[in-house]
């Protein structure tokens, strides 16, 4: 399997998901100075069976760092290939104790008997990141990009434009703060249950103010508030479209940044600058701040 002349203990299982009867059996072979390699078996998708390759080989990583090797085999589908290991287990004395693990109790939230690392990593795939600024502050290009970033990291994603959500879901409202309120309300609910289906959400709506956002943060719970920082000046620069002249000129009513005010939050967890920043820049940031950056490519 690997080229550097060396045993290796190895330990072949679906890990959906890793959990702490996965990591006590390789603590003990690490304690005793073996070489570890974890081999994840390439399963189809499912109920059971819920979790990438791609994150199943981040939790080990969070856990393990470079301690293990990480590999994919193909599925298992015949007992024969098993049948050696199957020999080796009957030759070996079982402790007086047995802890027990259910993996699908621990799939269902019903047991949290995963380490710490897998269990924050878990609780990232089901988070919303919202992007709040002013329009054309660039919350859209950068969504998009971190879609795309996240997507090539194993996540599954989902994003939900505010254009898209007003002209889609959201038709029946105008801009009043009313109507403002409705429509980031409905949008939370929905990106919560992408978040509950084990979707992470990128959602990008203006939420001109601290209160709005709480009302969201509120109903999404899993929530990191990014704030997409640019100047009003600079965001009439790249108004393609003459919206803010519009606006100015009375022809578009309720306008945020123009005769609908935009508070720059109380509170976030991340901040970009999309005016000194490149979109890719901006990216790398968000993706370092919440862990995943340096995630590698799961076939060494």
């Amino acid at each position: 399997m690997y080229n550097d002349h060396k045993r290796y203990a190895l330990f072949i299982g679906r890990w959906q998901p890793f959990h702490n009867g996965h990591k006590h059996l390789i603590d003990d072979a690490l304690s005793k100075g073996e070489n570890v390699c974890v081999g994840i078996r390439d399963t189809e998708i499912s109920e059971q069976n819920p979790y990438t390759l791609e994150q199943r080989s981040e939790m080990i990583r969070r856990v393990y760092g470079d301690k293990v090797k990480i590999t994919v085999i193909p599925d298992i589908t015949s007992i024969n290939i098993g049948r050696k290991v199957g020999y080796a287990v009957n030759r070996v004395d079982p402790p007086e104790h047995i802890g027990k693990i259910s993996g699908t109790n621990v799939r269902a939230g019903k047991d949290n008997n995963v380490p710490p690392e897998v269990a924050e990593y878990i609780a990232l795939m089901r988070t919303t990141l919202w992007l709040t600024g002013l329009p054309n502050s660039g919350k859209t290009t950068l969504s998009k990009k971190l879609k795309e970033e996240l997507d090539n990291r194993g996540f599954k994603t989902v994003y939900l434009d505010s254009e898209d959500v007003r002209g889609k879901l959201n038709s029946d409202l105008g801009f009043s703060l009313k109507d403002r309120e409705e429509n980031l309300r409905r949008a939370s609910h929905v990106s919560r249950l992408f978040n509950d289906n084990g979707n992470l959400v990128i959602a990008s709506f203006a939420s001109p103010t601290d209160k709005l956002r709480n009302e969201v943060k509120n109903i999404i719970g899993n929530f990191k508030l990014i704030y997409v920082k640019c100047s009003l000046k600079t965001c009439e620069e790249r108004d393609t479209n003459g919206m803010y002249r519009k606006a100015k000129l009375g022809e578009i009513k309720d306008f945020t940044g123009i005769s609908s005010p935009f508070e720059e939050p109380g509170e976030t967890d991340i901040v970009v600058d999309t005016e000194c920043n490149t979109v890719e820049e901006c990216a790398r940031e968000i993706l370092t701040r919440i862990g995943v950056y340096k995630m590698r490519n799961i076939y060494i």
